[in-house]
């Protein structure tokens, strides 16, 4: 489909434009700092994206987030990491991969999912070990050594797996309320990661240390980046509402919204009843500046599928399964909105209405892009 295409329905819409733009910017630091770019590729799921990466970064591996995503990018990508504690039970796949030809690079946090892949794969793959610098989700805590050796020394011994280096997501800057608080994780991160690679590299020379989360590699200068190997940032491709208010981007830097028909206006209490809920966006919310509950923020779509700048006090206050209600305050023109007009709705967390947009996005030009399918 071309620019004709017309929404009737809430669309998961891609500006080509500002998705570039972005993707430039990261490639740009990582250059400047020297810094491999491996980005993580789970918040779009699409391998047409991917294409724009590699074009615009000349990237040559990526991430992913289960072995099912690593197969599905297996198709483009021959070196591919996936950054979840591996799942043993997931073996066959892994096999598979490997049978494949991909340089498959997994997370290992413990010795028994070394002593199974050991003892079950038919060829060789990487494994990093996995971090927690202090986010608290999973991973071994930095300074836990009596943890790390053993499983080190292990691998010392190993055929088929082979020790690539630390790895860590440093995802409580997603909790940060400044640039400074993030800039602060970045640094206490970014050193327990080079102690551990300091006291490791007479062992392992060829060791790397990755780490990755958009709001570090956002806002992070690039000279702070510059002693770490490999940077892993995903959510960049499009940002989001979550990201501006870290302040890893700008309003004008999110490149998707959901385009949604305004099916009912109520102006006694200034709100209108949107087509676009939680199945279309998740339920993702945050807490703005003045106390707000905001679900997504308004942007008027002008005739085609493109949009402007944010609607100063339009936003989306709850989703239920299909209806959005979103309030306009007295600062806007209520009876500019009417029934039947399409209004665009900048996402809280582009990861998770990307992931519920099964049927793939359109882009300014009605374009499809295809996007993963489990």
């Amino acid at each position: 489909m071309s620019e004709n295409y017309t929404v009737s329905t809430p669309t998961f819409l891609i500006d080509k434009r500002r998705c570039l733009a972005n993707i430039r910017r990261m490639v740009s630091k990582a250059n400047d700092s020297r810094t491999k770019l491996r980005p993580h590729c789970k918040t779009h799921a699409s391998r047409e994206i991917a294409q724009w990466l590699r074009e615009e970064g000349n990237i040559t591996g990526i991430t992913v987030s289960s072995l099912s995503m690593a197969e599905y990018f297996s198709a483009d990508w021959k070196d591919i990491t996936v950054a979840f504690p591996v799942n043993i039970l997931e073996v066959d796949t892994i096999q598979k991969l490997i049978d494949n030809g991909v340089t498959l690079n997994l997370l290992v946090e413990n010795i028994e999912a070394i002593n199974y892949l050991e003892d079950r794969l038919n060829g060789s793959v990487g494994f990093f070990l996995k971090i927690d610098v202090g986010y608290g989700r999973t991973g071994i805590p930095a300074k836990e050594v009596d943890r790390i050796n053993p499983i080190l020394t292990r691998s010392e011994t190993c055929r088929r797996l082979s020790f690539l280096g630390f790895l860590t997501h440093a995802g409580h800057t997603y909790h940060a309320t400044s640039r400074d608080q993030v800039i602060d994780i970045h640094n206490t991160s970014k050193k327990l990661l080079l102690d551990l690679k300091a006291e490791y590299i007479g062992r392992f020379p060829d060791l790397i240390v990755s780490m990755g989360d958009t709001p570090s590699c956002s806002i992070v200068d690039a000279e702070s980046w510059n002693e770490i190997d490999e940077m892993r940032p995903g959510n960049f491709v499009f940002y989001d509402l979550e990201q501006a208010q870290i302040g890893s981007c700008g309003i004008d830097d999110i490149a998707v919204a959901v385009a949604c028909p305004i099916v009912a206006k109520h102006p006694h209490r200034r709100e209108m009843t949107l087509y676009g809920g939680g199945v279309h966006f998740s339920k993702d919310r945050l807490v703005d500046r003045e106390g707000k509950t905001v679900y997504g923020l308004a942007v008027k779509c002008s005739g085609g599928l493109e949009w402007g700048s944010a609607l100063k006090g339009v936003y989306v206050r709850s989703l239920s399964q299909e209806h959005g209600i979103a309030v306009v305050s007295p600062d806007e023109d209520f009876d500019q909105f009417q029934i039947g007009d399409i209004l665009g709705v900048l996402p809280v967390h582009s990861c998770m209405t990307a992931d519920v947009s099964k049927n793939g996005y359109r882009t300014t030009n009605g374009e499809i892009v295809q996007r993963m399918r489990e």
